[in-house]
């Protein structure tokens, strides 16, 4: 079994989806520990502790919204570096304008198209050096 180079976190309240990343990650992304949490306030709880490479991070949770959330790993000296993927089923432009004006890296709509979803996370991780997984 390779080693785990990388850790990412995954904060999704939908099983399905969280069901979806994690096979993606064990099929595609084998050298990257996935970390999981359903919650905002868990997942800013695993951030801090854990300190992962990327955060992947639903914009509409349940109590904290992604929005509240990215805001507070912003504002944290252990977790401001951190690249921060946002993920909705919302796919206006608009909203994808508003999520990169928040502060986060990327934005991916649900449903996964598997490819750049995985592509997207790659160039996160590793810059424009795609070979490195």
């Amino acid at each position: 079994m390779e080693e785990c180079k990388w850790t990412v976190l995954y904060v999704e309240d939908n099983q399905l989806n969280m069901a979806l990343v994690h096979h993606i990650f064990k099929r595609n992304l084998p050298s990257v520990l996935l970390l999981k949490a359903e919650t905002a306030e868990l997942g800013l709880q695993i951030a801090r502790e854990a300190l992962p490479d990327l955060i992947i991070l639903d914009i509409g949770l349940p109590g904290l919204n992604g929005y509240e959330a990215l805001e507070i790993l912003q504002q944290d000296q252990a977790t401001c570096h951190i690249p921060v993927l946002a993920t909705s089923a919302f796919a206006q432009s608009s909203d994808i304008e508003k999520a990169r004006k928040k502060g986060f890296a990327e934005y991916i709509t649900k449903p996964f198209q598997v490819k750049a979803f995985t592509e997207t996370v790659k160039r996160l991780l590793y810059g424009e050096d795609l070979q490195k997984i």
